[in-house]
């Protein structure tokens, strides 16, 4: 075979050659094309992903309010037979309002009862008369004074991140106002305060609740 002669075979074989690759990168391309043309259908406005994308972020949002909302819940065991003063002495604070009494805070609690405790906090300020129904809406009710003491002392914690206020209990101060006890914590100490019931709450407060 002359030199020639191999040249022109070798040249129509590579000829050959790239036809079958542009043939293959056609098919190739159509195939793909028509794969996209699926997932833009699917991911469509109203197709399969679309709707469970959004399906997907009904969820999220639901969750996300329910994590907005309730900040925590807490299982304590509540001796409703010891008196404020004991609980107060249990609870080690720093300083404690001395007006948190048994006196001004008469209780009709009794027995003993282990007692879930939800941290419940609101995104926007509002009232503690609107915070009780939205409460209650989610079948809970505040938490007393008895049931945020225990709360302190079991979870001593708690009060560093943010104050805890506890609606179910008030008492009437002699200026008038209409008074509920709170923990807070400032550094290492830990506090126990009375707080005005018509003040409002914004976001940095969290309401103690229990099932109703």
């Amino acid at each position: 075979m002359t030199k020639r002669k191999f040249l022109a075979i070798l040249v129509i074989a590579m000829g050959l050659l790239l036809v079958w690759e542009i043939v293959s990168i056609a098919a190739t391309i159509k195939r793909l094309d028509g794969n996209l043309s699926s997932m833009e259908t699917e991911v469509a406005p109203g197709g399969p992903i679309d709707s469970s994308i959004n399906s997907i972020n009904r969820s999220l949002d639901s969750i996300d309010k329910s994590l907005d909302e309730i900040q925590g819940i807490y299982t304590v065991t509540v001796d409703y037979n010891q008196t404020v003063e004991q609980l107060v002495q249990a609870g080690k604070y720093k300083w404690a309002d001395k007006e948190v009494a048994s006196s001004n805070f008469p209780s009709t609690e009794s027995g003993k009862a282990q007692v879930d405790i939800y941290l419940v906090s609101f995104a926007r300020n509002i009232s503690s008369e609107d915070a009780i129904k939205e409460m209650s809406a989610q079948g809970l009710r505040p938490a007393t004074l008895k049931e945020l003491l225990v709360l302190g002392t079991a979870y001593p914690n708690l009060q560093r991140a943010g104050p805890i206020v506890a609606l179910g209990s008030s008492w009437r101060h002699p200026d008038g106002n209409l008074d509920v006890p709170f923990l807070a914590g400032y550094g290492p100490f830990r506090y126990l305060f009375l707080v005005w019931f018509d003040g409002g709450w914004d976001s940095s407060w969290r309401l103690a609740a229990v099932r109703n």
